[in-house]
């Protein structure tokens, strides 16, 4: 818990040396921060994008600052040295619901707030080899799964799919790997049967060339019951079907899923400001669109797809679609919504905090506490 803190004062006194912020016209900066994931990422490829169009389109210079984690990424939005920063459906779900590390006693459930979104922001599955006689998720029981002590991601996403079959950690082996990469690893030497994985990722691109080739463990969407258990673990993906990517075509497709991306902040972020970030991308669509295959999705539609969101859109961010005419009635009503189930996240998270206080007290086990309350009374 020390350490995530000291990563956070860490993270905030860098951008204090690295982005001055000048007042322009109607009290907006000339130039802003932002932190983003590392270079040569596909997070640092779409930020690089959307920073280009904001720069362009509203005349606001962004600063990039790639950061290793998510709590180095956010809490210089936090303190308002960055004005936003980039992460995935997964990242953000764990910031906004306060879990793992952020279940420490100085961070808890963040609330963060969207500046701008794209519902298909990355698809992906689960990756095993195409002779290993593994079809379906349902085939995993007793098989090896691919395990990342160290990423609640990992944990999350592996136990969704393993849910969608009925299944829990209980039913697999777990195989202890250090981080994605030699997940991947794993399962292209075989010392593990699956992990997830990006279809265009050079890692299942590898997997599909090699003798072995690649399956892709469905997750279809007319299994309602099965989307429903993966949704309780990762509530930010939604079912997609892949027509291009390692070993799928359109005549081969697969029936997996889809996580978004977006930009967040906070609240306390200058609403103009917000406004002006979200509207230049908005309009910006074609100064970004062919700097990075991914980006080819981030579309005005994507964004307004609020439904596959996990937190709300920023009050700016909102002026700017209502400016354009676009935000309606319904996408109001997701935004209501969402403000609920946060607002009772956060006064579920200080009861569990009274309530382990009478029990236990023992802050190493605060994180799996403050989980299951969570589970428990619905809070995510």
């Amino acid at each position: 818990m020390k350490k995530a803190a000291k990563l956070l004062m860490l993270a905030a006194g860098l951008l204090l040396l690295t982005a001055p912020v000048c007042a322009h016209a109607a009290d907006l900066p000339k130039m802003i921060s932002a932190t983003t994931y590392t270079v040569g990422s596909t997070g640092y490829a779409v930020s690089m994008g959307l920073c280009k169009a904001v720069e362009e389109k509203g005349g606001i210079k962004v600063k990039v600052a790639p950061t290793g984690t998510d709590v180095a990424r956010l809490m210089p939005v936090r303190t308002k040295e960055a004005a936003f920063s980039i992460m995935t459906g997964a990242g953000q779900f764990m910031a906004s619901r306060g879990l793992r590390i952020f279940a420490a006693p100085n961070l808890g459930p963040q609330q963060l707030r969207l500046v701008y979104g794209c519902n298909l922001g990355a698809v992906a599955g689960m990756i095993t080899r195409g002779d290993a006689g593994i079809k379906t998720l349902a085939d995993l029981k007793g098989k090896r799964v691919a395990f990342i002590p160290g990423s609640p991601a990992c944990t999350y996403l592996h136990g969704g799919y393993l849910a969608f079959a009925g299944l829990d950690w209980k039913d697999v082996k777990k195989v202890k790997v250090s981080s994605w990469k030699a997940a991947w690893k794993s399962v292209l030497e075989g010392s593990s049967d699956t992990a997830h994985c990006l279809v265009t990722s050079s890692a299942a691109l590898e997997l599909a060339a090699s003798p072995h080739g690649i399956q892709w463990l469905a997750a279809p969407p007319s299994d309602k019951d099965g989307w429903q258990r993966l949704n309780s673990w990762c509530p930010y993906l939604r079912p997609y079907e892949a027509k291009k990517g390692a070993g799928i075509t359109s005549d081969k497709p697969a029936e997996i899923a889809s996580y978004y991306y977006g930009l967040v902040t906070f609240p306390a972020q200058n609403p103009k400001l917000c406004q002006k970030i979200t509207d230049s991308i908005y309009k910006g669509y074609d100064v970004y669109c062919n700097m990075h295959a991914a980006l080819k999705k981030w579309t005005q539609k994507a964004a307004l797809d609020n439904s596959a969101f996990v937190v709300p859109y920023h009050q700016g961010s909102i002026e700017a679609f209502k400016a354009a005419g676009v935000w309606t009635a319904d996408h109001q009503k997701v935004q209501e919504k969402l403000l609920a189930q946060e607002k009772a996240r956060f006064d579920g998270y200080a009861a569990a905090q009274k309530e382990f206080k009478g029990k236990d007290g023992d802050q190493a086990k605060w994180p799996q506490y403050w989980e299951q309350y969570a589970r428990d009374h619905k809070l995510f």
